[in-house]
């Protein structure tokens, strides 16, 4: 499993609850680009829609070598479908509708085989001050880790 790219930001923003995998639908282009690393997860997220799930905002560059003409109109943030079994949607849209969860796209890798995968995490999005408070709890575990690496004996 190679790690393409890696959402960061989602562990410092959101208490990650659960997670699952996921297919995702691309054209050729994309595959080609997101294999190169080229994509932001940053901002991107996971709606369920019409018992289908869509992901939105994730940023995939065209690809170089992709001529215009083939390509036509390309966004390169527009929603892209997807795949999980039909019971596993009707249960993540039914968590995220009820309660206060979302779903955040993790990381992107490909596996063993050559598909590309999404790792979906279901979260609750945290409060300013649980943030500081992780901050200022990792700020000590370094510092105390560097104390003990000069108290070489």
């Amino acid at each position: 499993m190679k790690i393409l790219a890696q959402n960061k930001r989602a562990f410092l923003d959101y208490d990650i609850k659960d997670r699952l995998e996921a297919g995702i639908v691309l054209k050729w282009y994309e595959v080609k680009s997101i294999k190169q690393g080229q994509v932001d997860l940053r901002d991107a997220f996971v709606r369920p829609q019409d018992w289908e799930l869509f992901l939105l905002n994730m940023n995939v560059p065209l690809y170089s070598k992709t001529s215009p003409r083939v390509v036509g109109n390309y966004d390169p943030k527009w929603k892209r479908k997807l795949l999980l079994h039909k019971k596993e949607i009707q249960k993540l849209a039914e968590r995220t509708h009820k309660t206060w969860l979302v779903l955040i796209p993790l990381k992107i890798y490909v596996t063993s085989r050559g598909k590309i995968k999404l790792e979906l995490g279901l979260a609750k999005l945290r409060r300013k001050v649980e943030k500081k408070q992780i901050i200022k709890e990792r700020d000590i575990k370094r510092e105390a880790q560097r104390e003990i690496k000069n108290l070489k004996f």
